[in-house]
């Protein structure tokens, strides 16, 4: 009971992260064009990006897991790797899509994964 209490403000706080990602990812490049919020540029960071990337990592690890071994689905699982797999492909420079594609697709995934962990949890609370 304990656990499925706590999951479910680690999975509200993953997915407003992982939308608050996917926002920085579309929006930034059209920001940092604009003159007059050129002091943004420090949003571009990689350091930031990568704390970013490591702090969302955390968020699923401690709320997904502990999830999983309660409900047995592995769905979000399954969609927070495909998101993660998504950002790193975006954070490689091996592909001539735009990095925002990746890693916008991969933070959506992960806000997905974190809904559908909410959802199995709020199901399973009802029972």
């Amino acid at each position: 009971m304990r656990n499925r209490i706590l999951n479910f403000p680690l999975d509200i706080f993953g997915i407003l992260a992982s939308l608050l990602c996917a926002i920085h990812c579309l929006a930034l490049p059209i920001l940092l064009s604009i003159s007059s919020l050129a002091f943004l540029d420090f949003l571009a960071n990689p350091w930031i990006e990568y704390s970013v990337i490591i702090i969302s990592i955390l968020i699923a690890f401690y709320s997904l897991l502990p999830a999983y071994k309660q409900h047995r689905k592995i769905t979000p699982l399954i969609i927070v790797l495909t998101g993660f797999l998504l950002i790193a492909i975006g954070q490689s420079e091996f592909f001539i899509v735009p990095e925002f594609t990746f890693t916008s697709g991969g933070a959506i995934c992960i806000a997905l994964a974190h809904s559908i962990n909410w959802r199995i949890l709020m199901k399973s609370k009802k029972k």
